[in-house]
């Protein structure tokens, strides 16, 4: 037979003294350490380092075994708590989230009724919610007039406002009316995405928001 390099053997001791080297390894390294000395002092050394008391193996494995339990487990709620903020958060911004519908000639149409009620007809698709300010006095071409600014919003999902039945080519109007005590002041109604929160913090200012607005009727 063929002798087998010490280096082969030192390399595959760490197995044989854990005892998970195959039988013809084991066989190997058996038959290599009754006529080498080298490695015999090797395998000496070598089991010293590795060799765990029996006594002390189950407390270390057990104590091993209960740190990556409480590992995994710390892992699994991370886990589930944040898939949970991202399903809320995919939630809210599917059906809360709104943003202004871009307007144009045939998605609104507003007009005043015989009995004085100022009307606002809408044609698109499908919106969420309507947002309208009380008739505030402005400067237009220096005159004062009563401005109500209006803008229609929607959501990524299918909005409550339209039938499941409903599809492009068969649509209902969809009329907003104003308060009667109002539509009478009333003398334009401007189209424009505004948020009056931002008014009200100082961001922006109705005079400013009435710059970029669309007017879509007038007394």
């Amino acid at each position: 037979m063929k002798e087998i390099k010490c280096t082969i053997i030192q390399d595959v001791l760490p197995l044989y003294i854990d005892e998970v080297a195959s039988q013809d390894t084991k066989e190997m390294v058996d038959q290599h350490l009754q006529h080498c000395e080298k490695c015999q002092k090797e395998y000496e050394t070598m089991k010293r380092k590795l060799y765990i008391p029996a006594e002390n193996k189950a407390p270390i494995i057990k104590k091993i075994n209960k740190k990556w339990r409480k590992k995994k487990v710390i892992i699994s709620f991370v886990s589930i708590f944040a898939t949970a903020i991202i399903l809320l958060g995919a939630y809210v911004y599917t059906f809360y989230y709104e943003r202004v519908i871009p307007y144009s000639k045939n998605l609104i149409k507003i007009e005043m009724q015989n009995d004085n009620q100022l009307v606002s007809h809408y044609y698109g698709k499908s919106y969420a919610s309507v947002s309208e300010t009380h008739p505030m006095p402005l400067e237009i071409d220096g005159e004062k007039k009563n401005v109500s600014f209006i803008s229609y919003k929607e959501t990524f999902a299918d909005s409550p406002s339209r039938s499941l039945i409903n599809n492009e080519k068969n649509l209902s109007n969809q009329d907003y009316i104003w308060e009667f005590s109002e539509s009478e002041k009333i003398d334009a109604v401007y189209y424009v995405d505004y948020d009056e929160k931002k008014v009200a913090a100082g961001k922006d200012s109705w005079d400013s928001i009435l710059k970029r607005a669309v007017l879509i009727w007038e007394k």
